[in-house]
């Protein structure tokens, strides 16, 4: 099955192509042939082979090698098709395109290309990024700039040559803004920062707070139980964002169902300029809220010791920002050549030559190598919804949404949604807790873990049923079939 899976699928980049690509499917049934294989990249595996009712185990190669002017990309094993598409197109644009120019601004504390953003930088192969410093003037020739979880302030200047860059064209993408987040230590901790991009993007239409975001709709964490043993609890620090069909239709989220965003702040919609579009893509749910970072214990905990003490939601955790800006420093008097003493030299048009695309995310979580998923050993790494958004983010920015569609369909399938009576039991725990009524806690969880057993049971029924019952019930009316025909041929007269 495998085998055909890749013969129709390259058989439709054959003809998708028109004629500019050619596949060739060899044997190398040869010594020949199978040193080629090797100098190509391709690597001998063993593999089951079941052949006239046995199992036996041959070497063979199951590899694909993509050759362009003398140029060669190997994929060494094909194990499983899963993501092939992606892969194989994302090897094409690499060897016949130009890598499309993206700038991280460093220097402010967050993390950096060489240390934090590895993982991201890998799986961009068709993107060229590089380190921005803010003491000059930014290429306008940068497809997009990023901005990922600053700690430290910008300068007056530094926040000009930003809205000077959006203002030439330029994409801005800014992560994780109002907060910053250490995770080395026992627990995590979230600490507020003054960037100043809250005063510069708020011009734009949104604005990054420095809270941290609570919800129960929510990963879980391991916590230490009775006799040392890690339980998995509910972790409110882990929202799982859940987008709806109109969300989805946005290229940065295109058919992506829900996403994990850990450590997020809230964002603040400003008023928009007349005819710019600031859409939310993504709210926490109606169980969250948010809290000063420096009063939050982060530690994972049974349920009952979080406490819901804070501005109830939702909030926008997601916005973009499409169309032609007004300059954020256009009626700033220190713009004009000449203004006086202490003006600044650093112009920008009143207002952005072309439409503009901004996005701001509270968190910046999602793109850090702790946070990402782990490289298989081709390098290649699953599409979580958060990576897949992440990717398709800076695709959207910088006017690449060609893989968007492929990405797509390689995306994780979206968790099984919580048993309606176990979110009950739930929302009384948490209710129970908030009086200190630990009796009524514990009798609420109970219910819930009821109620996830009871879910569990019926999970395994039909896994079951479908395993066993589909083919119990075929053969019974197999077997009824017969007795029918049996029944008509005795009854058969000459």
């Amino acid at each position: 099955s495998t085998e055909q899976y890749v013969r129709d699928l390259l058989g439709e980049y054959e003809a998708a192509s028109g004629g500019k690509l050619r596949v060739r499917f060899i044997n190398p049934d040869d010594e020949e042939l199978q040193e080629q294989a090797e100098e190509d990249g391709v690597r001998r595996v063993a593999h089951q082979v079941i052949e006239n009712d046995s199992v036996s185990v041959r070497e063979g190669y199951r590899g694909l090698v993509i050759k362009h002017l003398g140029e060669s990309e190997a994929i060494p094993v094909i194990q499983d098709p899963t993501g092939l598409e992606y892969t194989i197109t994302m090897k094409i644009k690499e060897m016949v395109g130009d890598k499309t120019e993206i700038g991280i601004v460093g220097g402010h504390g967050g993390p950096t290309l060489a240390e934090g953003l590895t993982g991201l930088r890998d799986t961009l192969p068709t993107y060229e990024l590089t380190e921005v410093t803010l003491d000059s003037e930014i290429d306008p020739d940068l497809r997009a700039l990023l901005i990922v979880s600053p700690a430290e302030p910008f300068s007056e200047d530094e926040l000009r040559r930003i809205d000077q860059y959006v203002m030439r064209g330029g994409s801005l993408g800014v992560f994780g803004a109002g907060t910053g987040l250490e995770i080395s230590g026992p627990a995590p901790t979230i600490t507020a920062t003054e960037t100043g991009l809250a005063q510069l993007l708020g011009r734009y239409g949104v604005e990054p707070r420095s809270d941290v975001v609570l919800d129960w709709q929510c990963s879980r964490a391991p916590m230490r139980g009775p006799m040392g043993l890690q339980v998995a609890v509910p972790y409110p620090a882990v929202p799982i964002v859940t987008f709806d069909d109109a969300q989805m239709e946005h290229p940065a989220l295109f058919r992506i169902p829900t996403a994990v965003l850990p450590f997020t702040s809230s964002l603040a919609v400003t008023s928009a300029p007349e005819g710019v579009s600031v859409e939310v893509l993504a709210r926490s749910s109606e169980n969250s809220w948010r809290q000063d970072p420096a009063g939050v214990n982060l530690q994972p905990r049974h349920p009952r010791e979080w406490r819901a003490s804070g501005e109830p939601g939702p909030f926008p955790l997601l916005v973009a920002v499409e169309g032609q800006l007004p300059s954020a420093y256009a009626s700033s008097a220190s713009m004009s050549p000449g203004a006086g003493e202490g003006a600044s030299d650093i112009e920008a048009p009143a207002e952005s030559e072309a439409p503009v695309r901004i996005l701001v995310a509270g968190t910046a979580a999602f793109m850090r190598d702790e946070f990402l998923p782990q490289a298989g050993p081709t390098g290649e790494r699953d599409l979580s919804g958060a990576l897949a958004f992440a990717l398709n983010a800076i695709d959207w920015l910088a006017a690449e949404s060609d893989l968007i569609a492929i990405r797509a369909k390689n995306i994780e399938d979206p968790a099984l949604e919580v048993p309606a009576a176990a979110q009950q039991a739930e929302e009384a725990a948490r209710a129970a807790a908030e009086e200190g009524d630990e009796e009524a806690v514990e009798e609420n969880l109970e219910e819930r873990e009821e109620a996830m057993a009871s879910c569990d049971r019926k999970k395994t029924f039909y896994r079951w049923g479908n395993t066993l019952g589909i083919p119990l019930a075929f053969a019974l009316f197999g077997l009824i079939r017969w007795r029918q025909r049996n029944a008509r041929r005795k009854n058969l007269k000459l």
